[in-house]
């Protein structure tokens, strides 16, 4: 079982770039509000800037719910191999 210090899997670990994504799109978008709309970004976000927030929320989403239920499927497996261990050092061997 995942205990403290454990390295976190790989699905967790790209939940954090994909989110930078995201924040940065978010401050972008921001940005160009006070910059200057002829800018191609500018064009660029006005055009796709929603269904790109769009995008990536949804692989922040599924990504998260993809490592919690990996990180759930592995604490069970390591508690069943635990307990089948457990059960067969406790119970006496009959002749």
């Amino acid at each position: 079982m995942r205990g403290p210090g454990a390295p976190a899997s790989l699905l967790f670990r790209l939940i954090i770039p994909v989110t930078a994504v995201f924040i940065v799109t978010v401050l972008s978008l921001i940005a160009v509000l006070f910059g200057d709309q002829r800018a191609p970004i500018a064009q660029f976000l006005d055009k796709y800037g929603n269904t790109l927030l769009l995008w990536e929320f949804v692989i922040v989403m599924v990504l998260s719910f993809l490592a919690m239920a990996w990180d759930r499927r592995q604490i069970l497996k390591a508690m069943r191999e635990r307990g089948s261990s457990a059960e067969s050092q406790s119970t006496p061997e009959t002749q």
